[in-house]
């Protein structure tokens, strides 16, 4: 999609870190921007700031995601560039996650790009021109301990869009997965959104120092968010399906090639 002046974008978890960049940038680019938040205080604030619309919505909910949906088409008749973005972290080792761990992670993380899948993009296949960006995450290619109802969740997400790659061409609709390593986000922190319905109460004490000592390395080690936008338009711009951030972590993902290919 090489022209993005006056195209209309959706972004969803929008009001920080990555979505927000995201948004601040394609607005940059003469795009017209709606954002979409569970948060409603920080969407609020953000939209007002950016100068874009803020939709309040649950991408875990079908029913809100197609209200963000009618709410786009009521205010601009149109979408062109999708980015499935909103996210959460955690969910914690497999043998003592709870089922909840599971529901809330899923929940938000796959079923949240499988509800904005289905909302919008028949709206960009009957158009006959638009891009999707679906943000995974590395662990969506190479599993570390600690996060297992995570990286499934990201796992997921690659073979979704890897099966986009291939059902979209003809359509006039591009495909890219963001793949992030550490960025300076607050989804080590996601917790502050989990319903209560779905609250862990048996949460470890251990699992948060690990989370603190993460956030720490973090914030050591991360991208500023506006630098992963910049590769997401480019993706956009040039209809590249990976958007790999840190390149030196597919060290990781060539080792577990490797380990395949040996059949060990």
């Amino acid at each position: 999609m090489r022209e993005l002046r006056d195209k209309v974008a959706v972004v969803t978890g929008g009001a920080s870190g990555i979505g927000r960049a995201m948004a601040a940038r394609f607005a940059a680019e003469g795009m017209r921007v709606v954002i979409a938040d569970i948060e409603e205080a920080p969407l609020q604030r953000t939209a007002e700031e950016l100068g874009v619309l803020g939709v309040p919505c649950d991408v875990s909910d079908a029913e809100s995601v197609h209200a963000l949906r009618d709410a786009v088409l009521d205010e601009h008749g149109t979408v062109h560039l999708l980015c499935n973005n909103a996210g959460v972290g955690g969910g914690g080792a497999i043998a003592t996650s709870t089922l909840a761990d599971w529901q809330w992670v899923l929940g938000v993380n796959l079923w949240g790009v499988v509800h904005g899948l289905h909302a919008f993009l028949p709206l960009l296949i009957d158009q006959g021109e638009g891009h999707v960006v679906n943000t995974a995450s590395v662990a969506g290619l190479v599993a570390g301990p600690g996060i297992g109802p995570y990286n499934a969740s990201k796992y997921a997400v690659v073979a979704i869009s890897e099966t986009l790659r291939v059902e979209l061409p003809g359509t006039g609709v591009g495909v890219s997965v963001l793949c992030p390593g550490y960025v300076r986000t607050n989804i080590f922190t996601s917790q502050r959104n989990r319903p209560e319905d779905l609250r862990n109460p048996s949460a470890r004490p251990a699992a948060r120092r690990a989370n603190a000592e993460i956030i720490a390395a973090m914030e050591r080690e991360s991208l500023p968010p506006e630098q992963v936008a910049d590769q997401v338009h480019d993706a956009v711009v040039d209809d590249r399906f990976w958007i790999i951030t840190h390149p030196d972590l597919l060290t990781a993902y060539a080792a577990r090639s490797q380990e395949l290919l040996g059949g060990s």
